[in-house]
């Protein structure tokens, strides 16, 4: 049959459809003036990110007297940062900035950089006109103007201070000689020391004792050494400690001296600061120690006027107060937060809460104090709340203004806050014997926080029962033990042979027919050999096996029994053509076991009454 024809064809091209631009709906208009505001923001916000800006320690200096310039750029770590040109009454001490650190806030990179600079003569002048590269953004920072005054008086040596007039030496400095009882005291130890001498570690000795003051150790932020003219002498100046002190007493309150010891690298006065010194001259410079005490200082404290308010307890200085609540609608027995504040520079630690007025329809618990000293600031400030937990009985909550006072040393006054009034509104009736009253009904609480909510107790009460029975199941388990070893104790050889003897005889007699009944027969051999004359089953080989019958008493004759046995039990299981017969072979079986059963024996067992009674009878041992 021929094949069928194939037919080759060409498929039509595909139709072209001229290509039409549809026109956006007014959703896909919204759509993209919405995109295009989004990413004008995201430009803004990265052209906002950076910025630069600088500020000065002081804008008004004596000749002489350094003062710092501080430039802050945000949102990069800036291009060519460079110190900035100091004009008129002003020059920079050095182009090696005394402060360089960049850090991460609010996830933008932060970089601060200072430098130091002086006054030179009397008059203005100006640092800055700086322009720098932060993020690809050139920015220009405007100038600081800096009024500098005349010279400086010479300052004076302190009186008692020994060192003066040598190379290091270091005093306490108070910033206030007088005070009144709570007042705040900063009090700098500074370190003294002429050009030649480089203090590079200090550390206090010993103890110190501030009778009379309140004590907070405020942090001292890393420094360049500032240069100041003591006694005709030109010295560096370095904070090495600052103490916060509040006197709790009026009276002439004395600071004990303390003792400093300084590490110090000593150059020769003839090199100078050479930076090369260590090069060319390398016995110039040695390392060593010193130790240095501050002598006592003292500090006159007067009492606090009279006409206190009787919301004053003792704080000193200056302060603000805000208060809140945490909710203003709650349930009948729900508690409710209520929290004062008090922020300022005083003695925290000390700092008494205001006297809260709680109505008698809410119990009130508390208040739970905090405190958080902010040690890198001087004078020593701080934030401390108090919290109040009220836990409303029925009826809704009011508790007004609460007063409270603080006398101000600058002002020499008293002044008093209040914190705001709270209002709760109480949903419900009222609270009783854990039980709520509303329209004349009693029911039970079913929303307290302390309640547990619904659900199965099986497991709870499961693993108390098992926690309860378990000392009953410990003794039941050691009388077991007990009872165990009192049975090993009295199981003498004579119960256990016939109990072996009665093992075996019910097996024989439970033999079926054909290959399993051989089977059953061997088993009952071989049980009876480990249960009677400990030979394992795992013996098989003949020697072994004699071994063990011979060590147990058993004669050459009794021996051959035992193997004759065995290989008819094989023979019947493996070469059935060859076996003998079942029944010859257990009864076999029974008289050779018997005859194992007396030997070593006084009394006859059951297995040699049997095999008396098939000797009486005539029968015999077929084996083969």
């Amino acid at each position: 049959m021929p094949a069928p024809p194939v037919l080759l064809c060409r498929p039509a091209p595909l139709a072209r459809t001229p290509w039409r631009r549809r026109p956006l709906s007014r959703a896909g208009r919204g759509g993209v003036w919405l995109a295009l505001v989004v990413l004008w923001a995201l430009a803004a916000a990265g052209a906002a990110a950076q910025s630069a800006s600088a500020v000065v320690s002081d804008r008004a200096v004596r000749v002489g007297e350094p003062f710092t310039y501080t430039l802050t750029l945000q949102g990069g770590a800036g291009d060519d940062v460079r110190a900035p040109i100091a004009t008129g009454a002003l020059r920079l001490v050095s182009d090696q900035p005394t402060l360089d650190v960049t850090t991460m806030v609010g996830g933008q990179t932060q970089r601060r950089v200072a430098w130091l600079y002086e006054g030179t003569r009397p008059g203005t002048g100006r640092v800055g006109g700086l322009r720098v590269t932060v993020g690809g953004r050139r920015l220009t920072v405007d100038p600081v103007a800096v009024t500098v005054n005349g010279r400086a008086p010479p300052a004076r040596a302190p009186s008692g201070v020994p060192g003066v007039g040598s190379e290091l030496f270091v005093r306490a400095e108070p910033s206030r000689e007088t005070a009144v009882v709570g007042q705040q005291v900063v009090v700098d130890y500074v370190l003294y020391f002429e050009p030649h001498v480089q203090p590079r570690q200090t550390a206090p000795i010993g103890t110190w004792d501030a009778a009379g003051f309140w004590r907070e150790e405020l942090d001292v932020p890393s420094a360049y050494p500032r240069t100041v003219s003591l006694g005709g002498r030109t010295y560096e100046a370095v904070t090495i400690r600052r103490v916060a002190l509040f006197p709790t007493r009026a009276g002439t309150l004395e600071l004990s001296p303390m003792e400093f010891s300084v590490d110090l690298l000593r150059t020769d006065r003839r090199i100078g600061n050479d930076p090369f010194a260590p090069f060319f001259s390398p016995f110039s410079q040695r390392y060593t120690e010193e130790t240095v005490t501050a002598p006592a200082a003292q500090v006159a404290v007067r009492e606090l006027p009279p006409g206190a308010p009787p919301s004053f307890d003792g704080a000193v200085g200056q302060f603000t107060l805000r208060s809140s609540a945490d909710r203003h609608a709650v349930a009948a027995g729900e508690p409710v937060e209520v929290q004062v504040t008090i922020s300022g520079t005083g003695n925290l630690a000390t700092l008494g809460a205001p006297a809260l007025d709680v109505p008698p329809n809410a119990d009130v618990y508390g208040p739970e104090e905090d405190r958080e000293a902010m040690r890198g600031a001087a004078p020593l400030r701080g934030v401390k709340s108090f919290t109040w937990t009220l836990v409303p009985q029925g009826g809704d909550i009011e508790v007004p203004p609460a007063a409270w006072s603080y006398f101000d040393p600058a002002t020499g006054t008293y002044q008093t806050l209040r914190t705001d009034p709270v209002e709760v509104a109480v949903r419900g009736g009222t609270v009783a014997g854990g039980a709520v009253a509303a329209d004349g009904a009693r029911r039970l609480r079913t929303d307290a926080d302390w309640q547990r909510p619904a659900g199965s107790t099986a497991w709870l009460w499961a693993v108390l029962g098992g926690g309860l029975a378990l000392p009953a199941l410990a003794a039941l388990a050691l009388l077991g033990v007990r009872a165990g070893r009192e049975r090993l104790a009295a199981d003498t050889p004579d119960r256990r042979s016939r109990r072996a003897a009665a093992a075996a005889s019910s097996r024989l007699a439970g033999t079926a027919g054909g290959a399993d009944g051989f089977r059953e027969v061997e088993r009952a051999v071989r049980a009876f050999l480990a249960d009677r004359l400990g030979v394992p089953p795992s013996v098989r080989e003949r020697a072994a096996l004699d071994a063990r019958l011979e060590a147990a008493g058993a004669p050459t004759e009794l021996r051959d029994r035992v193997h004759a046995v065995i290989a008819a039990c094989a023979r019947g299981q493996f070469a059935p053509g060859l076996a003998s017969n079942l029944a010859a072979v257990r009864a076999d079986a029974e008289a050779t076991l018997g005859a194992l059963d007396s030997l070593g024996r006084v009394q006859r067992s059951g297995f040699r009454r049997f095999g008396e009674r098939l000797q009486r009878r005539g029968g015999g041992a077929a084996t083969s």
